[in-house]
């Protein structure tokens, strides 16, 4: 994937990569973890081989001043990732364990990319795995590539940063960062800082812990989806009639069409068939129902090509345009922020939106 081409294409070798990298002038030229052929039949056969942390030097800006202070921070917190995944439990320790690793370290510009290969397996041939996966909306490898990113981290990695499989994107040394290019100050250039030794440790280490955070994570789930019923129906029985005539008025809602209707993303769909377009196209655009449904199967579409569906997109849509159809509105931007912060930083960062 370069700047040039915006989306992935399968290569067979490094030298058609270095062609697709040339023709791009070296800008965000990045090549993903994990094979193209990922799944057979809907079912994960891709065994965990790598894992990589991202962290971003603008989600240290909140951490006590700017500047120096702000790159001390990001430094610390490298070190302190670093030092969770070098370190090896020895026999017998009652504290949480590492993998005892050493991984490669690059500096992008705006930040440090952590990559390990490690050696793994399919966590769905083991039951006491493929268990959770009735509940979860991705593999397990993805799911465990995105639990050993905030375990080495201590959740001070990159929030809006969530590789699965078909999105573990690695910079190339040597490339640059267009994010940094027009950045007075910030060489641009993707540098090698540390260098892997090598050597591909077993992930066996943190499977307990993995369990655990996905117990954790199913625990929080439906305690979110608890709330979000209850806001959703506290939000129909509160709208009161001048504000529903005020907000018919309204044609379009500029965070909407900018953040999402202009933007595929691959995650939250359902939640945003349910909360924003059904309520949006129907309700305030005023649109009917199967041009509504055309929109969002459009919609769809473009963000299964991102990460792919794992739902009926025709039975979601439905149900989507069904509950809208009662007349309720879709969700505000402040709501959104404290119902689904994930996503409302997205549709901030994507539609470049001021509130």
């Amino acid at each position: 994937m370069t700047k040039q081409l915006g989306y992935q294409v399968e290569v067979f070798n490094r030298e058609e990569a270095l062609e697709y990298f040339k023709s791009s002038n070296y800008e965000d030229c990045r090549i993903n973890a994990y094979p193209s052929f990922t799944e057979y039949k809907g079912i994960n056969r891709t065994p965990i081989s790598f894992l990589m942390v991202d962290l971003d030097l603008k989600d240290f800006s909140e951490r006590g001043g700017g500047g120096g202070q702000q790159e001390y921070s990001l430094k610390k917190a490298l070190n302190k990732a670093l030092e969770k995944i070098k370190k090896e439990r020895k026999e017998g320790e009652g504290e949480v364990g590492s993998i005892g690793g050493n991984p490669t370290v690059l500096w992008t510009g705006n930040g440090y990319h952590i990559y390990h290969p490690v050696s793994g397996f399919v966590l769905e041939e083991y039951e006491t795995f493929y268990e959770f996966t009735k509940f979860l909306d991705k593999d397990l490898t993805s799911m465990f590539i995105q639990f050993a990113e905030e375990y080495f981290t201590d959740y001070t990695a990159d929030r809006l940063h969530n590789p699965t499989v078909k999105s573990c994107l690695l910079r190339i040394p040597g490339s640059l960062n267009t994010k940094c290019i027009p950045s007075k100050g910030q060489d641009p250039e993707v540098k090698i800082i540390e260098r892997w030794d090598g050597t591909r440790p077993s992930i066996q280490p943190l499977l307990r812990d993995f369990r655990r955070w996905l117990i954790q994570k199913r625990i929080d789930d439906m305690e979110e989806l608890k709330k979000q019923e209850k806001k959703h129906f506290n939000f129909q029985m509160v709208v009161s009639q001048q504000s529903q005539e005020r907000t018919n008025r309204v044609t379009k809602i500029k965070w909407i069409e900018k953040g999402i209707l202009e933007n595929p993303l691959p995650d939250h769909r359902k939640y945003i068939i349910w909360r924003i377009l059904s309520p949006y196209l129907l309700n305030v655009k005023k649109i009917p129902k199967e041009e509504s449904y055309s929109i969002i199967k459009d919609w769809l579409d473009r963000s299964d090509k991102l990460e792919k569906l794992n739902f009926n997109p025709k039975i979601k849509i439905r149900e989507g345009l069904r509950g809208a159809s009662k007349g309720y509105l879709p969700i505000s931007l402040e709501k959104l922020k404290e119902e689904n912060k994930p996503l409302y930083d997205i549709v901030i960062c994507k539609g470049d939106v001021m509130h």
